[in-house]
């Protein structure tokens, strides 16, 4: 109804223009009201500049809003209790429009959320599967061939049977269950580290005092990799508000993935940096390694995930999930044998 009205209104205010235009005219052709046909020449005018800001300022609004359309603005609003009555229907309109727009983009990304939620769990739930079949299969297929040196169908063999390389060879395939047992409960309390993470305790420490002791910790492996470390810090010292304790473990993962990623190179280099930005702390650690492939980069973050030969795939995944029960993040950014940089965000303030 709105728009009813506000075209009424124009039309009104087109034939008031032409009317007024009209009589000025022809006072002045007829020379019979010159004076009053420029009076009235100047009122259309006028009136034709009135309606022209009145039609800029409905544009105006309308571009207005298609720019927070577009920029996807969620605290755009348009006042409905001020102007006249077409604009605060206008007014009203808009705001019942970017209400509803607002509303189906905040669906769409839980619908986006939940399924990545479900793809991450669903990827978990396949690694476990496969790290605990791989633990296994070999020690059921192992145990029945240690059963065979034994028996006989369901018989047992007499000691007569048994020979010293009979023996042997259990005490070798003992060896070995025994060796994929540990491997089992390696995963196994791995997977309860990430299951039973206690909560972070933070407090106000330095951090500037946690990177060079880590430094310390760390130099003679770097040393020994012909690895060149830097720590390059905005302010010398630098406070933080962290549990210290799960900050330094995630600090040491990192690092230790970088030193790995280094192994073998001759011109290894690893950066660790910390900056400040938004309210935010940044901790960068950066190597010139391999790097992780476009297609991983987020894989290595699930739960057990992992492209090495003896790891666990529980680092990355701790550490993420230790940043982020501090209110912050951590991502990765790479672009491999040049740079490869984990950055880790952290609220400022406890």
């Amino acid at each position: 109804m709105f728009s009813v009205r506000l075209y009424v209104r124009i039309l009104l205010q087109v034939l008031v223009i032409v009317s007024v235009a009209g009589l000025g005219v022809a006072g002045i052709v007829t020379g019979r009201a010159v004076i009053l046909g420029f009076a009235a020449l100047f009122v259309a005018a006028w009136l034709i500049s009135l309606l022209v800001y009145y039609l800029n300022a409905s544009n105006r609004r309308i571009q207005l809003f298609l720019d927070a359309i577009e920029d996807d603005e969620s605290m755009f609003y348009f006042p409905e209790n001020i102007g006249s009555r077409e604009q605060r229907r206008l007014h009203a309109a808009f705001n019942r429009i970017h209400t509803l727009m607002t509303e189906n983009k905040r669906k769409a990304f839980d619908r986006e959320l939940h399924r990545k939620e479900y793809e991450s769990w669903d990827k978990l739930m396949r690694v476990l599967t496969h790290e605990i079949m791989n633990s296994i299969a070999p020690v059921i297929s192992l145990s029945g061939t240690l059963l065979s040196y034994f028996r006989t169908k369901d018989t047992p063999k007499n000691c007569e049977e048994i020979t010293a390389a009979t023996i042997r060879k259990t005490i070798r395939g003992l060896d070995t269950i025994k060796s994929q047992g540990q491997t089992l409960m390696h995963f196994t309390e791995s997977y309860r580290q990430f299951a039973y993470l206690k909560q972070p305790e933070p407090k106000i420490f330095t951090l500037t005092c946690l990177l060079q002791n880590l430094q310390t910790l760390h130099l003679p492996d770097m040393q020994r990799l012909h690895i060149d470390f830097s720590l390059i810090l905005f302010q010398p010292e630098i406070m933080v508000c962290a549990d210290e304790k799960l900050l330094s473990q995630v600090l040491i993962n990192l690092l230790k993935n970088a030193m790995q990623a280094l192994e073998g190179r001759r011109d290894g280099k690893i950066r660790v940096e910390v900056g400040a930005e938004k309210n935010r702390l940044l901790i960068r650690v950066a190597d010139n390694g391999p790097g992780v492939p476009s297609d991983l980069m987020e894989d290595i973050f699930v739960p057990f995930f992992t492209t090495k030969a003896t790891g666990s795939g529980i680092g990355l995944s701790l550490s993420r999930q230790i940043i982020r029960m501090h209110g912050g993040e951590l991502s990765v950014v790479s672009q491999p044998y040049r740079e490869t940089c984990f950055t880790i965000s952290l609220p400022v303030k406890c």
